[in-house]
């Protein structure tokens, strides 16, 4: 049985549509169904039938061995669209895509987080309606969105718990927020947590561990047991941008604390460290470029880093 499915004591329609998207344009055919999750023919195929009333399957005719050749079942990713967010600590991104994940639209916009959320959602909001607008794609092909922010999240309701740089946003309710405009299921997460389920689905899925670290203006690992993400208490598990550093107790971070990973080793703290030294940054994209263009000072600095952040990855 697929390693994902181990244990599932009533597999639904939810469950055949994982397994049939997990072929790709393979496609499985119902023998093949039957086989994999153990089912009868009759319950799989009355599962098949709810898919394929609900447009999220379609049938199409597989390669021929001889004879007539079998009906093979296909994810129809054009049934409807996704709307996604990615609210950063500076930058924001948002993306329409379709159900297989293809990206039909997207948007770039510097707007800081710590501007508090119904600027934030304000700014989202009139993003989707424009790539509604420019892809012709209307409201009610809308099947739900995504969206990421850079704190932890209560997964259940959505809502930010105590987010170190995201001052305003402590238990607000962003899918409520959202469906305002927007009256569709709206998935909120700490977004490492989402960049590390989507690295773990497209490059790695074979393996059932792993451990993704996003260095930005702030830091954060998402952390992928078992297939499934690991969020711990009130969703803080992976939160590693406050672990504190060894040794680094001069430097205040702005979550109030000192020595945090995020004030030694985050974007903001190398431009900041950069600036010290007398180099032209002001952002990490800065730094980035200083270092592309083998500035041993940068180079210094982001080895330093990533010795710090591989200190704190080991404990």
């Amino acid at each position: 049985m697929h390693a994902s499915l181990v244990g599932v004591t009533k597999m639904g329609p939810g469950q055949l549509l994982q397994l049939i998207r997990g072929r790709g344009a393979v496609g499985m055919t119902r023998a093949e169904l039957v086989a994999e999750t153990g089912l009868g023919r009759s319950t799989v195929a009355q599962r098949i039938e709810t898919l394929l009333a609900h447009g999220l399957v379609r049938a199409a005719d597989g390669a021929s061995t001889g004879g007539r050749p079998p009906s093979t079942l296909e994810f129809d990713p054009s049934w409807g669209i996704v709307l996604a967010a990615d609210v950063g600590a500076t930058h924001s991104r948002v993306a329409l895509v379709d159900l297989g994940g293809e990206l039909l639209a997207e948007k770039r916009g510097d707007i800081d987080v710590a501007s508090g959320p119904e600027t934030v959602l304000d700014w989202v909001d009139a993003r989707f309606q424009e790539l509604l607008d420019e892809t012709g794609r209307p409201a009610s092909a809308l099947r739900a969105i995504g969206m990421g922010v850079p704190g932890p999240v209560e997964f259940a309701t959505g809502r930010p718990i105590s987010p170190p740089i995201m001052p305003g946003w402590d238990r607000y309710a962003i899918p409520e927020r959202l469906q305002q405009r927007f009256p569709v299921p709206v998935l909120v997460d700490n977004d490492v947590n989402i960049m590390a389920l989507g690295e773990h689905w497209t490059r790695w899925s074979e393996r059932r561990h792993l451990l993704y670290v996003k260095v930005g203006t702030g830091i954060g690992c998402g952390i992928v047991v078992r297939g499934d993400i690991y969020r711990g208490a009130q969703g803080a598990a992976g939160d590693i941008g406050h672990i504190r550093v060894s040794g680094r107790e001069d430097v205040v971070c702005r979550c109030g604390n000192v020595g945090c990973l995020e004030a030694v080793a985050g974007g903001r703290a190398l431009a900041r460290q950069a600036q010290e030294l007398g180099m032209d940054a002001v952002t990490s994209l800065d730094v980035v470029a200083l270092v592309q263009q083998h500035d041993s000072r940068a180079v210094r600095l982001v080895r330093d880093a990533g010795r710090n952040l591989g200190e704190v990855l080991a404990g």
